[in-house]
């Protein structure tokens, strides 16, 4: 059994890195921090976690973890991955990364020094209806893909958040939330951008953040995506979307709860014909449309956020175990979805493109 302790009981442990790690039967978690009192007791308490402490430090030097588990605000994330690493653990860090590329090349240049594995949660491409697609793709079943659409639309500006650290976040949504739509974006591509050009217009004047993102990342071999983040939209709630143009179809994902009816007139070979479309999952789908027409390719009927985080660290535990450099495969792309993201907000104040290759 792998000893693994968490540092940080918000939300991301709670949601998150406890119901992953009791999926895992080769994990035990011995031990846990926070250094709110009443959220500590709370938390061990309701998971019954064995033993909690209210520091890092004394957590690691207690418990001398062989995993650990960092989900506190990314500002600490650099020095709580290096504290971890010290003391000989391997590492699985929540998202976002870190805050500079800079602190990204510090934590990966020691996990090399000292022999250690990290990786970071970037846990969406392994939920069904992205991994599936992805399969799919790989197998050229639908042609190349040549165009990625992503955007995203609800009306939740930082004022809405619980946690303190997300309130404050001047570079939120295309720091915070992007780094998932943009490891897709990569991951259906099997390639990082070579460039992007971002916009981040202050669109309502009370919030001083980017709510509203707007950006087109150019990829090898003629291929765009765009991206398109709105956190104040009063349109129906979209938690993620994106449509795949490949040669011989496109494809719909939808991320978050499906709810949808619609009766459409096809028109296909100069005929007309009514067609109709229901589709009701928690959540989430991917479908396969040509010519108007819609054929469900797999859907996630319950929200996949803790299954996706155990499936990425059951993964992590098979990468760790290698000898040679593809176990840093995994946080190198990290730092450079990261590179992608703020590079976005370089563009949008300079108002050019900024070239990743």
């Amino acid at each position: 059994m792998l000893r693994t302790a968490i540092i940080g009981l918000g939300n991301a442990a709670e949601r998150l890195h406890i119901p992953a790690c009791r999926a895992l039967n080769e994990i035990v978690i011995v031990g846990a921090c926070e250094p709110r009192e009443q959220r500590r007791a709370d938390i061990q308490r309701r998971f019954n976690i064995p033993r909690v402490y209210a520091t890092p430090e004394e957590l690691i030097e207690r418990e001398q973890p062989e995993l650990v588990l960092i989900g506190t605000p990314p500002d600490l994330h650099r020095d709580h991955c290096l504290l971890a690493l010290r003391a000989g653990a391997d590492v699985l860090c929540e998202k976002p990364f870190v805050p500079t590329v800079a602190d990204a090349d510090t934590v990966i240049a020691e996990a090399k020094r000292l022999g250690r594995a990290i990786t970071l949660n970037t846990q969406y491409r392994h939920m069904r209806i992205y991994r599936e697609t992805q399969q799919r793709l790989a197998e050229g079943e639908f042609g190349r893909l040549f165009f990625v659409q992503c955007w995203q639309q609800m009306f939740h500006p930082p004022a809405f958040e619980k946690l303190e650290w997300r309130r404050t976040l001047r570079q939120s949504t295309l720091f915070e939330f992007a780094p998932h739509a943009l490891d897709l974006i990569c991951f259906f591509f099997n390639a990082l951008p070579s460039a992007i050009q971002a916009h981040t217009p202050q669109a309502r004047p009370e919030y001083d953040s980017d709510v509203l993102v707007q950006a087109t990342l150019r990829f090898p071999e003629e291929r765009l995506a765009t991206l398109a983040l709105n956190r104040v939209s009063h349109a129906p709630e979209r938690y993620l979307e994106m449509r795949l143009d490949c040669e011989r179809a496109s494809l719909r994902l939808s991320l978050g709860g499906v709810a949808r009816a619609s009766l459409e007139v096809v028109r296909n070979t100069g005929r007309s014909r009514p067609s109709a479309r229901l589709s009701f999952v928690r959540g989430g789908e991917a479908r396969i449309e040509r010519s108007s027409r819609s054929k469900l390719l797999t859907n996630e009927s319950q929200a996949a956020f803790a299954s996706a985080t155990a499936a990425n660290l059951r993964a992590f535990l098979t990468d760790r175990a290698r000898t040679d450099g593809s176990r840093y495969q995994s946080i190198e792309h990290a730092r450079e979805v990261l590179r992608t993201a703020l590079a976005g907000y370089a563009s949008a104040q300079s108002g050019q493109t900024v070239q990743l290759s």
